[in-house]
């Protein structure tokens, strides 16, 4: 069964959701909040899902700072997998799950952003500037062309 876009949205901002709360005042609403929605009431499962998420939450704070965006993102895919799982197989968990982002995200610092996958995140504007005939561009589908591309002129050896 293919989920729509929706769906797979909702799990991937849920799954940022997750690693950027990690490392916040909000992570016990989290912990208890994602264990339960994952959990669908079964107890085991639900304190399985715990364990999983304070193992991701130890894997962040004790990444080193050249790895912490790797190890980001890396989180991210996994706990967007998992969600994506239960999605599928629990169609009617989406409302529970977009109510428990609601509320996390609620929680979250001013200004606590997430981005991966060669995203930019901003709390605030983003300006994005192109000068001597470059193209800027914060998203870009598909080929892009220099309407008037100067002449890079002769090579110098």
């Amino acid at each position: 069964m293919a989920l729509d876009e929706a769906l797979l949205s909702l799990a991937s901002l849920a799954g940022q959701t997750v690693v950027v709360a990690a490392v916040t005042d909000a992570w016990g609403t989290t912990k208890r909040g994602f264990a339960r929605v994952l959990g669908r009431g079964d107890p085991q499962r639900t304190e399985l899902t715990a364990q999983r998420l304070e193992q991701a939450r130890q894997q962040l704070t004790g990444a080193p700072t050249a790895e912490l965006e790797q190890v980001q993102t890396q989180l991210e895919a996994v706990w967007r997998t998992r969600l994506l799982d239960l999605l599928e197989e629990h169609p009617g968990a989406a409302a529970d799950l977009r109510a428990l982002v609601e509320q996390i995200q609620a929680q979250l610092p001013t200004g606590a952003v997430s981005a991966s996958s060669y995203g930019v995140a901003a709390g605030r504007d983003v300006s994005i500037t192109g000068s001597g005939g470059g193209v800027a561009a914060g998203s870009i589908h598909g080929n892009v062309t220099a309407a008037n591309p100067t002449d890079p002129g002769p090579a110098s050896f």
